[in-house]
């Protein structure tokens, strides 16, 4: 199967969790549903991005999962997975700061996304990248399932892997059990994205460039760590660098850093360095401007309310 830039049938397929965020509405209490969640928000940005992706994923029969999967394939996401589940759909309320910068409070007991078994994990036809990532990668039962699924993808060694834990502090309730989480989950990924914040809510005190060094050396070839303001800091066994972020007026962070995400793993494919053989081989160079352009794809996305990623026409 060829690259991504010289064969449209190669696939990126997402795993994880599409959630309904509930953002306020007024000053009397009131809400707006969107549809949300890092994986779905990452699958929407590659597809508005020209990938050809799929999310696989648990959904609700419920209505708020019906609008989880009409943004997907409005969007040009197929879906995949067991779609018609009688679990109720994962809600997040939404809170933004003064300087738009948001928090969540979630409401996941129950809910389909963490239900995971094994046969249910099957990785689409064509696939040769797979991102996976946030709750999905924590939340049991289903987290050791797809902790296995990654482990099996990585040791055939067909597909590029991609991961982003995405740490929720007011979902992670053992920091111990998350840290070793995290550290089986970098094995299993060549591509590992990460934010200071989820770095901080695992390592509390520790800086960020140590412990970027420290998982470059667990298993992936490339380790991203967004700085928010202070931009990007990359970290691969040969080189390290730190991009600085695109001036912009934000508006609110949400999905900021799921459309980094995607610019990264777009970026990469366009450059045809999207597999496990060729992501060792970058240059310094041309990592700094996959970096600038993941960043771009970020700050487009900041400028704008809510998670609304840029589309290809548009950078």
């Amino acid at each position: 199967m060829g690259n991504a830039s010289t064969d449209r049938r190669s696939v990126v397929t997402v795993l994880g969790e599409a959630v309904v965020d509930l953002l306020p509405a007024n000053d009397r209490g009131g809400f707006h549903a969107y549809a949300g969640g890092s994986p779905l928000n990452v699958a929407v940005a590659l597809a508005r991005l020209g990938e050809p992706t799929t999310l696989l994923a648990r959904m609700s029969r419920s209505r708020f999962g019906q609008l989880l999967r009409a943004h997907a394939e409005t969007n040009g996401v197929t879906l995949a997975g067991p779609l018609d589940q009688p679990e109720p759909a994962s809600l997040a309320v939404t809170s933004l700061d003064g300087d738009g910068v948001a928090t969540y409070d979630f409401y996941l007991d129950g809910t389909a996304d963490w239900q995971w078994s094994a046969p249910e994990l099957t990785l689409p036809p064509d696939t040769t990248a797979v991102h996976a990532g946030s709750l999905t990668c924590y939340r049991p039962p289903g987290a050791a399932a797809v902790a296995d699924f990654l482990t099996r993808l990585h040791h055939d060694g067909d597909s590029l892997v991609s991961f982003d834990p995405n740490i929720r502090s007011s979902v992670i309730t053992d920091l111990d059990e998350a840290r070793e989480q995290t550290t089986r989950l970098l094995s299993t990924a060549h591509l590992v994205k990460a934010s200071s914040e989820d770095l901080q809510t695992l390592y509390p005190g520790r800086a960020v460039a140590h412990i970027a060094r420290e998982w470059a050396t667990l298993g992936p070839s490339l380790v991203v760590i967004t700085l928010g303001a202070g931009g990007a800091y990359a970290v691969s066994a040969n080189h390290e660098l730190r991009v600085p972020a695109p001036p912009i007026t934000v508006v609110d962070t949400v999905g900021a850093g799921d459309a980094f995400t995607a610019g990264l793993l777009w970026a990469l494919r366009s450059g045809d360095h999207a597999t496990p053989a060729a992501l060792p081989s970058l240059g310094r160079d041309r990592l700094a401007a996959i970096v600038e352009q993941a960043s771009h794809v970020a700050g487009i996305t900041c400028t704008r309310p809510g998670a609304d990623p840029p589309r290809q026409d548009e950078l």
